[in-house]
């Protein structure tokens, strides 16, 4: 059984609650890294489960070895009325051109009422992919840091609670993972302290 995580976070967003259930570790990336000489824990893989807040649950899936695919990252969804993918390639500029042009970002949808599924491809300028990585994030991240500095928008698109509680996720995950227990992140110190009881 995997690791398993209950974050309590009342607010506009569900919270991750708890992360419980899961396995990871190192096993190729980081292994001969040696930092104030202590061997590096840095994990390169991981499963584990997470329950936010109204039941929701979600698989978090950590792999820092999978440049070869063709989709470096992959997020689906499935509820009551079907099931919608996102597919994201890593950076073009690892693309072997040996194998044709670089594959392009796209969304799946599947509607569970058997209707067929349709596949929306979403091209990303190339200027934008010559901005950074991430597919044209990079450009759009910082341009949103500009118009926030030029006092274009009143607030960021994400912001510290945002940081802070993806970081507290991804920390109860580790630890739900190498302890094997559930860990519920409202109990946890590095977690935000909104509906901590």
């Amino acid at each position: 059984m995997l690791p398993f995580l209950r974050p309590h976070a009342p607010g506009r967003r569900a919270a991750p609650a708890a992360a419980g259930d899961g396995v990871g570790g190192q096993a190729v990336n980081h292994l001969d890294e040696v930092y104030d000489g202590r061997r590096s824990d840095i994990w390169d893989h991981a499963y584990v489960i997470v329950e936010f807040e109204g039941g929701f649950r979600a698989m978090l899936e950590l792999c820092m070895f999978a440049e070869g695919a063709t989709y470096q990252e992959e997020i689906s969804a499935v509820g009551a009325t079907g099931k919608i993918e996102c597919l994201v390639p890593g950076p073009g500029r690892f693309w072997p051109d040996r194998l044709g042009p670089a594959p392009v970002p796209r969304v799946i949808l599947s509607p569970r009422d058997r209707s067929g599924a349709r596949t929306i491809d979403v091209p990303v300028e190339a200027a934008l992919l010559a901005a950074g990585d991430h597919n044209g994030a990079t450009y759009h991240q910082h341009l949103g840091f500009r118009d926030l500095c030029l006092g274009r928008r009143a607030a960021p698109e994400v912001g510290i609670l945002d940081g802070w509680w993806a970081v507290a996720l991804g920390m109860a995950a580790q630890e739900a993972a190498a302890r094997g227990v559930v860990v519920d992140l409202g109990t946890r110190d590095y977690a935000p302290p909104v509906g901590r009881p």
